[in-house]
């Protein structure tokens, strides 16, 4: 794929993101109206600078603000990079076989995610049209 279908296919301006089944009604309320598309464009650039190393949910966490300009959980970054992983931008980093995992709060670890080639890509252009603004 050329990167400008790359480019075309992410909307860093999306709105409405991923909720659980089992999540109350104001989770739901909420998912409608968080801009994913800004908090995905947040990761992407911060996966760019972070490369080729890669990040946890948990580390993103600090580096992605919702629109009150509070950084959001480590939760609500894995659900963001569920949907870029859906997208084809994110991966898990690998390897040998196996998934990479780094520590995150004591006692516990995460899988850490990078940039694949489409991901570079978008977070190349969305660096761009940030310098052009």
């Amino acid at each position: 794929m050329n990167n400008n279908k790359v480019v075309s296919l992410f909307d860093a301006d999306a709105i409405g993101g991923k909720v659980g089944a089992h999540h109350p009604s104001t989770s739901r309320v909420a998912a409608r109206t968080v801009k994913a598309g800004s908090q995905q464009s947040q990761i992407l650039l911060a996966l760019e600078a972070a490369s080729p190393f890669g990040m946890t949910a948990f580390a993103l966490s600090d580096h992605v603000y919702n629109g009150a300009n509070r950084a959001i959980s480590p939760n609500q970054t894995a659900t963001r990079l569920g949907e870029l992983r859906e997208k084809g931008l994110v991966e898990f980093l690998i390897v040998g076989e196996e998934k990479v995992e780094r520590p995150t709060t004591p006692g516990n670890t995460g899988f850490v995610h990078v940039l694949n080639t489409n991901g570079h890509t978008v977070a190349r252009s969305l660096q761009e049209s940030q310098a052009h603004v």
